[in-house]
């Protein structure tokens, strides 16, 4: 500590100057000593003991004192102190103590006087306290702002203290430090309370919006207390107090012209200085509700005029922003009832579209599926179901005459027949819906009407063999016969006494002439 090392150099200096003083004493002393003996004593050395006694007046003897020697001590290693130790005083301080003998009530005797060490001990104490409490304050530029004389007369206080400790005068210097010290805190605390009041000015004047006031007692609070961060906080507000006051009168100009969202941006302009305005913050969040129910407003008014046109895709971004507003109000909900029914019916005509155009194209099974999706939307709709059961019925018409087409012979069956003309019939009063089931009932029809006319046969024989029409009739034996039958196929069989029978398939086509069919058993049993 600075103490210690005040002591050690004022030490090691004293016994320096100890020793120079004794060696000079000592040779001035033995010069002396050798004048007078060689002048006054050494005559009489023989007539006078050296060893006599004083006596007192009755001649009882007085004991000798001895005399209080000074050891010189040599320096050690660690009392050895680098030249300019303070950096406090700055001054070149020397001391004349001597360390000498303790006296029976703790005091030390040093070169004639007696030193206090309790009050030494006191003023280490206080000067450690000093040097962390109050001398950083006094050394501190902003203190010389407040009061320079006051600075300079309290450092030099405190450095004659220091000069009263290194002298020996303990007492002397705990005394000094602690006026110093007193003195030092009544000022600092008068300055703390400068301080206060300038900030206490500038804080009053920042709540009325006064930036001129504001200002002054900043730069005083500020002059006093530079590090001060409630200072500085409160200087940062009152820095932004012009752009707030603007924010202000520009956002008080938009509510007169009732220009919501101007208001809104200026008022966020200000919130952003000064969050710490209420009443601000308050006609904002007012502000925010008008609009927010302005624009919920306006897109559901927007999304059912989109509904009424039709637009879909709009009224759809309509309903989107709505329920990013208000997800549960009644009106949002009414606005999708109306979107989802306008979406159906969209749908709806959307496939009523394709199952007509379908119809149009006689695609009638393309036009019975849509028809079919159509009624899953609209089921009771009179166009729909009518348009779904045509659909049905000439695509039945159209998969019985293909059948029929598929294999006409089928028509020389009689009742086949006459049920493919019932189909003919049908298909006749569909034939302007569907060309195509018009072009098959009429393909029908000149079949039904092929195989219903007989086509002659020549049967030529042996005039042995019974020859037999299955499924007709029978035809006998014969060598030449001519009979009549309808397109088809038939099996003629002819049978021979002592021969296999022989089995004759026979396709009679509508129309055909010159037909002839021969039959001759030629193998024996």
């Amino acid at each position: 500590m600075l103490l210690d090392k005040l002591e050690e150099e004022n030490r090691a200096t004293q016994r320096r100057r100890l020793v120079f003083v004794a060696g000079f004493a000592g040779v001035a002393l033995f010069l002396g000593l050798l004048f007078v003996a060689v002048v006054f004593v050494w005559p009489s050395i023989n007539a006078r003991s050296m060893t006599s006694d004083v006596m007192r007046g009755d001649m009882t003897p007085v004991a000798k004192t001895k005399r209080l020697e000074i050891p010189t001590a040599e320096l050690t290693e660690n009392e050895a102190q680098p030249a300019g130790s303070s950096d406090v005083t700055r001054l070149r301080l020397q001391s004349e103590l001597v360390p000498d003998a303790l006296t029976p009530d703790g005091l030390r005797v040093e070169a004639g006087r007696v030193a206090d060490y309790t009050s030494r001990d006191q003023f280490k104490d206080a000067i450690g306290l000093f040097q962390k409490d109050i001398e950083p304050e006094l050394t501190n530029p902003a203190f010389a702002e407040w009061n320079t004389m006051a600075q300079r007369d309290l450092l030099v206080g405190r450095d004659e203290a220091f000069e009263l400790f290194v002298q020996g005068k303990y007492g002397e210097a705990l005394t000094k430090l602690n006026a110093v010290s007193e003195a030092a805190k009544q000022e600092i605390s008068a300055r703390d309370d400068a301080f206060q009041t300038a900030l206490n000015d500038a804080r009053s004047a920042f709540e009325v919006d006064s930036y001129e006031k504001a200002s002054v007692g900043m730069s005083r609070a500020l002059q006093l207390k530079p590090d001060s961060q409630e200072a500085k906080q409160l200087d940062e507000k009152i820095t932004k107090l012009p752009a707030v006051l603007t924010a202000i009168g520009k956002a008080a100009v938009a509510r007169v012209e009732n220009n919501l969202e101007k208001e809104d941006r200026h008022l966020t302009t200000l919130l952003s200085l000064d969050p710490s305005r209420t009443d601000q913050a308050a006609r904002r969040a007012e502000i925010r509700t008008r609009m927010r129910g302005t624009r919920f407003a306006n897109q559901v008014v927007s999304g059912m005029k989109n509904v009424l046109s039709q637009k879909l895709s709009a009224a759809r971004e309509n309903l989107k922003t709505a329920r990013g507003i208000y997800a549960d109000r009644r009106e949002t909900k009414l606005l999708s009832e109306k979107i989802d029914a306008l979406a159906d019916q969209l749908q709806f005509e959307k496939v009523m579209a394709v199952a007509n155009a379908a119809r149009t194209a006689d695609d009638w099974e393309k036009a019975e599926d849509f028809y079919a999706r159509a009624g899953a939307l609209v089921a009771d709709d009179p166009n729909v179901v009518g348009g779904y059961h045509l659909a049905g019925e000439i695509n039945q018409l159209r998969r019985e005459l293909g059948r029929i087409l598929a294999t006409p012979a089928r028509l020389a069956y009689e009742p086949l027949a006459q049920k493919a003309a019932e189909l003919v019939s049908k298909a006749k009063n569909l034939a302007e819906l569907s060309p195509f089931l018009s072009r098959q009932s009429d393909k029908v029809a000149d079949l039904i009407k092929a195989y219903d006319q007989k086509v002659s046969i020549r049967i030529l024989s042996d005039g042995l063999t019974r020859i037999t029409v299955r499924g007709v009739g029978q035809v006998g034996a014969t060598t030449d016969r001519t009979i009549q039958l309808r397109p088809g196929s038939y099996t003629f069989e002819g049978a021979r006494a002592g021969f296999r029978s022989k089995l004759i398939q026979v396709d009679i086509l509508p129309g055909i002439e010159g037909l002839v069919v021969e039959i001759y058993p030629n193998e024996p049993v």
